[in-house]
Parts: structure tokens; C-alpha cells; sequence
């Protein structure tokens, strides 16, 4: 008999270090069925927008032209959101807006959509670029107006534009937009975001937002969670067919550019926090306190600093990119510890301070007596 019959227990296998939990390996089929899903539906209306079949003439003079209805229609636009949609559909099917599709265009570029609003609002403008052939030329000038950034030009509303990079980029992804037309003004916004602020960073939030949401189609970007399990159970991916390899790489290095100058942004801080905090250490020793004004400063080095390192840790996960390693000071790390050894014995201490409840107790329990002379006696 084995001796673990014998104990009536089994015993238990060690895991493997790589072994992937039932957890994770469902998380990955999840993703893998939805990115599947996803990226046919995709394919599906950029097929729909890259051949339209647009109602003949005889089409529009059963609609409503009417002043009214329209411009109320336009202005309805403005305020689009997803749970609009419905509506918005309907009364584009009821309305004629051959003399206003400009208005239109503008309207929908104007709008201050929401992260959530862009897929309904795809589907409108797919809906109108199929019913409408001038509908892409005006939908695309309008955003030349508002994408063409210039170098050194501050960003007016990071939040509109960190939603309307978004937006730009699926309605190319859709098929409104050719390549050839769409791409150039895409990159271009791009490079001006990034080249721009290779210093203060200002546009993190902007160029991160870009790569969660629209890095699977145009760098062919993959989480670190997701490719290290893909690797492990050899489940394979599926990816965009957007772009080529070639040009999703070149995409992927313009990122990579600014991530690597992130990081360098972050050494440097990191180097002035500490820096900083030494010199208020020194003062604390000689002074005894600290004045308001380095309190202030000290409390700005670390917000901006931990804004830095959350951006880098966000960045880092998104494009499968390592953090750098931060250098720790040696004598601050000494002092560290010696203060936290301190402050261990001195726990300590109390602790026995206060187990008894005054010295003649302490010693009746700590202080014992010669029993070999009591015993002689």
C-alpha cells in the first residue's frame, strides 16, 4: 500500500509555471469570439461603402423637401447620440436632403459626440454616404477643417478631439473614406500629436485613447495579457485586414516612438522626485520642519509623477512594450530602511511596555529567583 493511500489523501501535482488557468483560457476564447464578431462586422460595412448602390432620381421626389423638417433635422444632429439613433434613421428615410447635405456634414462633424455614441453614428453616416454621392466630399472637408493641426498649435478641447480622432478613424475604417483619401489626413493629425509633444505629454490621453481603441485595425496592436496566453495555448488571434503587415509596422513604430519618449519623460521626474525629497530629509534634520511652499512643490512633483508612471504602466500594456526599470537612490533606500527598523523596534518596545501593567509585575514575571539557595536554605 502507497503512502498516500495509507494517509487516505492524494497527493497533489505541483503546477507547471506555465500552466494557464480554466479562468484565462476562457478569457481568451471570449476575446477571440468577439474580435472575430467584430471584425466582420467591420468588413461587412466597409464592403457596403466601398460599392454603394445609391437610389436613382425618381427616389427622392417621393421624400419630404420641406424647410422645416429639414433644418429641424439638422439641428437634431448637432445634439446626435446613440440612443438617437433610431429616430435619426427614420427621418433620414422620410426626408429629402439632396440641398442639405453640407449642413448636414457639418453638423455631424460638430457634434460633441460621446465614445459610446460612434458606432450608432457610423451607421448614420454610412446610411446617408449610400443614399447620398456628395455626402463623403462634404463629410470630408469638414474634417480637414478640424483635423488639420499645425505644429505648436495648442489643442483647443483634447477631450472633443480624443473622441473625434476616434471617430475620424472608423469612418475610414468603414469605408466612407477611401485610403487613398482618408489615410494622409489620419496620419498627418497623428504625427502632429506626437512630434509635437515628445517634452510635456500633454497629449497622452489623446494618442492612448487612439491606440485602445483603433490599434487592433491600424498597428495591429494586441494586450499583453492577450498574446502571452495566445502564445501559451497556441490559439491564434485574428487580426484586422485594414491595412497591410508593412503599414500597420509603420503605424506601430510611430507609437512606439512616442511611448519611448514617455518613459524618458518618467526617468527624468523620477530623478527629480527623489532629488527632492533628499533635500527635504536634509532640511527636516537641521530645521525640524518644512517650509509651505517646498510642501507645495513636493506635492506637485508627485501628482505629476504619478501621472507619468500611470500613463507609461497603460502604454506599456497596450503596446506590448516593457516599463522601464526606475533607479533606486542607495542611500535613500538605507535611510529607508534604517527608519523602518526603528520604527519596528520601537513597536516592539511598546508592545512590551504595555503587556505589563507596572514594574513589580514585569519583574515577578521576567526577574525569577535563585531557587538553588532558597533550596539550600
Amino acid at each position: 500500500m502507497s503512502e498516500a493511500e495509507d494517509t487516505g489523501q492524494e497527493k497533489e501535482t505541483p503546477a507547471e509555471p506555465d500552466a494557464v488557468s480554466e479562468e484565462d483560457r476562457q478569457y481568451l476564447l471570449e476575446y477571440v469570439r468577439e474580435t472575430e464578431q467584430r471584425l466582420a462586422t467591420k468588413e461587412e460595412i466597409r464592403a457596403a461603402n466601398l460599392n454603394p448602390t445609391r437610389p436613382p432620381d425618381t427616389y427622392f421626389s417621393k421624400l419630404d423637401s420641406s424647410l422645416k423638417r429639414n433644418t429641424t433635422f439638422v439641428k437634431k444632429l448637432k445634439n446626435f447620440s446613440m440612443t438617437q439613433l433610431d429616430a435619426v434613421l427614420k427621418d433620414m428615410a422620410n426626408l429629402n436632403l439632396t440641398k442639405y447635405v453640407s449642413e448636414v456634414a457639418t453638423a455631424l462633424v460638430d457634434a460633441k459626440l460621446k465614445m459610446t455614441d460612434i458606432s450608432s453614428a457610423i451607421k448614420a453616416c454610412s446610411f446617408l454616404h449610400q443614399t447620398y454621392a456628395e455626402f463623403s466630399t462634404h463629410f470630408f472637408e469638414n474634417w480637414q477643417r478640424i483635423l488639420s493641426l499645425k505644429v505648436g498649435e495648442k489643442i483647443a478641447n483634447p477631450s472633443k478631439l480624443r473622441v473625434d480622432l476616434r471617430f475620424y478613424a472608423e469612418l475610414v475604417n468603414a469605408g466612407i473614406f477611401t485610403h487613398k483619401q482618408g489615410l494622409p489626413l489620419l496620419g498627418s493629425v497623428l504625427t502632429v500629436l506626437i512630434n509635437m509633444d515628445k517634452e510635456e505629454h500633454n497629449n497622452a490621453s489623446i494618442i492612448l485613447s487612439f491606440c485602445r481603441h483603433c490599434g487592433e485595425d491600424y498597428a495591429g496592436l494586441v494586450p499583453r495579457k492577450v498574446r502571452e496566453l495566445s502564445e501559451k495555448l497556441n490559439i491564434p488571434i485574428p487580426k484586422s485586414k485594414l491595412l497591410s503587415p508593412d503599414k500597420q509596422q509603420n503605424v506601430r513604430f510611430l507609437l512606439r516612438d512616442y511611448y519611448n519618449s514617455l518613459c524618458k519623460h518618467l526617468l527624468k521626474e523620477h530623478k527629480e522626485l527623489q532629488a527632492f525629497e533628499k533635500q527635504n530629509r536634509k532640511i527636516l534634520q537641521t530645521r525640524g520642519e518644512l517650509s509651505a511652499e517646498r510642501k507645495e512643490k513636493l506635492e506637485a512633483l508627485q501628482v505629476s509623477y504619478e501621472r507619468l508612471l500611470n500613463g507609461v504602466q497603460s502604454f506599456s500594456d497596450t503596446l506590448d512594450e516593457p516599463i522601464p526599470e526606475l533607479p533606486i537612490d542607495n542611500e535613500m533606500k538605507a535611510e529607508a530602511e534604517e527608519t523602518l527598523k526603528m520604527i519596528n523596534e520601537g513597536e516592539e518596545n511598546s508592545i512590551l511596555e504595555d503587556m505589563w501593567e507596572d514594574e513589580e509585575t514585569r519583574r515577578f514575571y521576567e526577574v525569577l529567583p535563585d531557587l538553588t539557595k532558597k533550596l539550600k536554605k
